[in-house]
């Protein structure tokens, strides 16, 4: 009876486990100099919440999203002098991937509010995070389709 009885736990602990997929990972790191801005965003799973990417560490977003909407704060006129917000733009990704990204300035153009976006390897991403010396303690934010966007301390 006691191995029926295991066999069954175990049945149930593995088709439980298989049926969670697990999150995907999103890493950010900022790219250049430790004393540019703060650097964040806002997701349309929860607008009113931002991301925010330091200087001397690196972020981590865990979500179950199958994709990512990103909305930039930045609002600009048109040719008319009227106010455009910008319209958020989506990132499909794959549950359970893990994906690694470096956001900067764009070079040319100092001083502007454009970003530059780099998908970089595992080894490259966390050889970036040595060699810069950042924090092993990333910022962690939780964001699911059901809660919306949280800080996890």
């Amino acid at each position: 009876m006691k191995r029926n009885a295991c066999i069954l736990l175990f049945y149930l602990l593995a088709t439980v486990s298989y049926g969670q997929p697990a999150p995907t990972r999103i890493y950010l790191v900022r790219n250049g100099s430790r004393f540019l801005n703060l650097m964040q965003f806002r997701t349309t799973l929860d607008p009113n919440k931002e991301i925010k990417v330091k200087n001397s560490g690196y972020t981590l977003i865990e979500t179950d999203a199958d994709s990512l909407g990103i909305i930039i704060d930045t609002t600009y006129p048109d040719s008319q002098g009227l106010i455009i917000q910008p319209k958020p733009v989506f990132v499909n990704v794959e549950k359970g991937k893990s994906y690694f990204f470096k956001l900067g300035p764009v070079p040319a153009f100092r001083g502007s509010s454009q970003i530059d976006v780099d998908e970089m390897t595992e080894r490259a991403f966390w050889l970036y995070v040595g060699l810069n010396q950042l924090s092993d303690t990333p910022t962690r934010y939780l964001l699911t389709n059901a809660n919306g966007l949280t800080k996890v301390r």
